[in-house]
């Protein structure tokens, strides 16, 4: 005889879980012979689906099992109404520690989402652990020069050759660029020429278009949504066409891309197809290097192979034309020391670790994350110590509350649980408001930062749940020393209430003080440092004059006029020297190569092309020979111009008329004829470099100088210079801007840093003095009755003051001279950064140690000279 099937075992396992041993025994029965009976009626499908129902409708609260969890249940709410009623009682040091927990909490979730913002970029691409960007690295007489971009036709060259490589994509960024739309004109910079293929290897997405072919054909371009808003409001912006610069062709809008997250390195406003410039696309250039080259590559494939590969196409492509403007073999060449290679770098790793120049975007540093994650850290541990000192200070007003607990059978475990739920209870209260506080100042924070962050902490489910989470997690840490210390009290000294606060020495709440005082006096010394570094950086004299410098851009659209408006604004009243040139210090040189005549060494210099003027408007020095000027025009063609590293460089004590050549120059052979005071042409975080000079002849100037006589009526001078540049240019955009402004702008980094720093040290001595005070507070209400005996003796008012204070002056004073050499290899290793850097400042250490005495100082006073005011008969009074 068969057996007859069982019931659904999911279904027989939630009856058994949920229902009494006395309900399951008749209960499962019932259910079981129902199940057999529509088995017979109904079929099994039906029956298994109505034996669930019937296990869902049968379990009703009557059946359910008295379990543990029952018991668990009704414990955690006798700990919630304890917790709450012990917060009402003592609302100082509810809001104490609620305030302190709570700016812990909302400076450390601000700088999680910035330390989360990046070492997420560029990680939003499916492919991004294979795609790399491939770039040339070079030693040149035994200079390293590491540019992020490399040659043009490397790509299609590792497309072909390499089975390893699944896909390339070169990007090659435009200078600003004029675009025409009907009658309006603008100028940007965010347009990126780019090859069919980027759609392929990255994921933006694509909100109108096919991404496959929005770039297959030249003139192609590709907006993103905003622009599209910008340039055609509500209409379909695909099939528009826009002009480019004085290209007489239009470029017709083939789809529409949403903007680039805020953690992409890769951020553009518009791409244009690469095969719209021919030169570059198809060009067999592979000395210059022009584009930003990435690729895709198959999974499983070795890296550091395919690097040494690829040193084969240095050899094949580029060796020869090296050759050809050098002399020289290859052999001969790399003899003297020169060579050049290529460097993969994966796409994850180029916003925190790239070590290479011209960057796309301006990339992060990571000793900056480990900084802002330390004081993170920081400042939510002071805000747990006040915790944990507040809570242990408390001790002798809930003693006679554990000896009862004790008495009425309460265990040791038992206790503990509930003092540490009243402290996640506090934390989680904490974590609350922090998380709704954190979106709220986080507009600020970026402000600060000025960047905008990727992620916020209302942004997904995941925020608030890990910030829950945390809370959690520092509410135990901030509550297991006081639980611990809590719930050992004796039941017979506790309902004696003859209990002094746990730890008469008071070793850990002193320790605690010291170490909160510390870490905030180390975070204002650092504060100070970063500051005093930045004055440095922009005081110092960098070997040219960048105040009362406004500075127009694009002043190629004066066409022929150039020359007339120069002479123009030189004739105005406010404006000292005009100059024009190719760019700027602080703007990015290009790298030309050099070979003197009497040597087979080839040199790499930063080059600027300049007019005859530019010494002038810059204030740079020259300390040998002449300068460019309209009088040798002719020979200046052939001359150049260095500074005083370039001619330590090459090796002479007097390089003047000394012969050089160079591949951008053919054959002909160029002299120095002047150098020039060493002047910086980059931030401060590079040390100063050689440069040389050319004359600007056939390109197109980016940049007109215009040194101005006084800060005196500067805006009717600009006003001026507005009218007279729509006169030659056709109302082109007016741009401009002042040198020293744009210069500061290479220590956005270090003023951002310099700000937060300021906040969180603020916010550091605001918690601890809260503690401090808490602390102060309960001392004195545990000392009133000795006070009042000892004011009743005759002791004065500044003796009490002492009596009650100097136990935590004196800590104070410890926990600033621990700070000291903590502070001291702190900032040590931030000035690292730095080629030129301030020294540590003494001052620094003294002011930051005067000010939170002073700031510690007046917390206590407050509390003290107030206790010592009060009627002793007050004081004496028995309950």
């Amino acid at each position: 005889m068969s057996s007859q099937p069982n019931p659904p075992k999911l279904a027989r396992k939630l009856l058994q879980w949920f229902c009494s041993e006395k309900v399951l025994e008749f209960l499962q029965g019932d259910l079981e012979e129902l199940y057999h009976l529509r088995i017979e009626r109904n079929g099994r499908f039906k029956a298994a689906l109505h034996y669930f129902l019937d296990v869902f409708s049968a379990v009703r609260p009557f059946a359910f099992k008295q379990s543990r969890s029952n018991s668990n249940i009704a414990m955690f709410k006798n700990f919630y109404f304890t917790s709450i009623r012990n917060f009402a009682r003592n609302k100082r040091y509810f809001l104490t520690n609620l305030t302190g927990l709570t700016i812990g909490l909302i400076s450390f979730t601000l700088i999680a989402l910035f330390i989360i913002n990046e070492l997420s970029y560029d990680r939003f691409h499916s492919k991004y652990e294979q795609i790399y960007r491939v770039s040339n690295v070079a030693v040149i007489n035994g200079k390293r020069n590491r540019e992020a971009h490399a040659s043009a036709p490397l790509a299609s060259v590792v497309l072909n050759d390499y089975a390893s490589v699944n896909n390339a994509v070169r990007i090659v960024p435009s200078d600003p660029i004029l675009l025409k739309e009907g009658d309006r004109k603008f100028i940007e910079d965010g347009l990126f020429y780019v090859d069919p293929s980027f759609f392929e290897v990255f994921d933006f997405h694509m909100i109108d278009g096919k991404f496959k072919e929005v770039l297959k054909h030249p003139r192609s371009l590709v907006l993103t949504k905003s622009y599209a808003d910008k340039f055609f409001g509500d209409e379909s912006a695909v099939g528009k066409q826009i002009q480019l610069d004085t290209d007489s062709s239009f470029y017709i809008i083939t789809g529409i891309v949403a903007d680039p997250p805020p953690n992409s390195h890769i951020q553009f406003d518009m791409l244009a197809s690469l095969s719209s410039l021919p030169d570059v696309d198809k060009g067999n250039n592979w000395i210059g290097n022009s584009a930003h080259t990435y690729l895709l590559l198959n999974e499983g494939t070795d890296v550091k192979d395919l690097k040494e590969n690829m040193r084969d196409i240095f050899y094949t492509h580029m060796a020869p034309q090296i050759e050809y403007y050098t002399g020289q073999t290859i052999g001969e060449w790399e003899a003297s020391g020169n060579w050049v290679g290529y460097e993969l770098i994966s796409l994850k790793d180029i916003h925190l670790k790239s070590d290479f120049t011209k960057e796309l975007t301006p990339v992060g540093n990571l000793s900056y994350i480990y900084i802002y994650a330390v004081i993170g850290f920081i400042i939510l541990f002071i805000a747990i110590f006040n915790y944990v000192n507040m809570a242990t200070a408390q001790s002798a007003t809930r003693a006679r509350e554990v000896g009862i607990r004790k008495v009425m059978g309460s265990s040791w475990s038992l206790l503990v649980k509930q003092f540490i739920f009243e402290s996640v209870l506090l934390a989680l209260s904490a974590g609350i408001l922090a998380a709704f506080l954190s979106n709220t100042l986080q507009p600020s924070f970026e402000l600060i930062l000025q960047k905008e962050l990727a992620f916020g902490i209302l942004s997904s489910t995941w925020g608030p749940v890990a910030l829950i989470i945390f809370s959690i997690i520092v509410g135990i840490l901030s509550g297991t020393y006081p639980a611990l210390v809590l719930s050992r009290f004796s039941p017979i000294w506790a309902m004696k209430n003859t209990l002094s606060p746990v730890g008469t020495s008071g070793w850990l709440r002193n320790g605690l003080v010291v170490i909160q005082f510390a870490a905030s006096i180390v975070i204002i010394i650092i504060t100070l440092a970063v500051y005093n570094q930045i004055d440095y950086m922009l005081t110092k004299n960098l070997g040219f004059d960048k105040e009362q410098v406004m500075v127009i851009r694009r002043p190629d659209a004066l066409q022929n006029h150039l020359e007339t408006f120069e002479d123009e604004l030189s004739a105005m009243s406010n404006v000292q020297q005009v100059s024009h040139t190719k760019t700027l210090p602080g703007k990015g040189y290009d790298i030309r190569s050099y070979r003197p005549s009497d040597k087979g060494e080839t040199y790499l210099f930063p080059n600027n092309l300049v007019d005859q003027d530019y010494l002038k408007v810059m204030n740079i020095e020259l300390v040998a020979g002449r300068f460019f000027t309209d009088e040798y025009k002719q020979t200046d063609i052939h001359s150049v111009v260095i500074n005083e590293t370039a001619a330590r460089t090459l090796g002479h004590d007097n390089p003047v008329g000394q012969k050089l050549t160079s591949p951008w120059h053919m054959d002909e052979t160029l002299t120095i004829i002047g150098v020039v005071k060493d002047y910086h042409v980059e931030s401060l975080h590079q040390p100063v470099l050689p440069v040389s000079m050319e004359l600007l002849m056939d390109e197109s100037p980016q940049y007109v100088s215009i040194r101005l006589t006084s800060d005196q009526d500067v805006r009717k001078t600009i006003e001026r210079i507005d009218e007279l540049w729509a006169g030659y240019t056709n109302d082109h955009p007016f741009q401009y801007f002042f040198m020293d402004e744009e210069y500061e702008k290479l220590y956005q980094n270090e003023e951002a840093t310099a700000k937060i720093f300021l906040v969180l040290a603020s916010l550091s001595i605001l918690i601890a003095c809260l503690g401090l005070v808490g602390l102060i507070s309960f001392n004195i209400s545990t000392r009133r009755q000795e006070v009042g005996i000892r004011k009743v003796l005759g002791a004065s008012t500044a003796t009490l003051v002492w009596l009650l204070s100097n136990s935590m002056l004196r800590t104070t004073l410890i926990g600033t001279l621990v700070s000291w050499p903590v502070a001291y290899f702190a900032i040590d290793y931030w000035l690292q950064n730095f080629a030129e850097r301030t020294s540590v400042n003494a001052w620094s250490f003294i002011l930051a140690t005067c000010f939170v005495l002073i700031i510690g100082g007046l917390a206590i006073s407050f509390q003290t000279i107030k206790a010592s005011l009060m009627n002793p008969v007050d004081s004496l009074r028995q309950e």
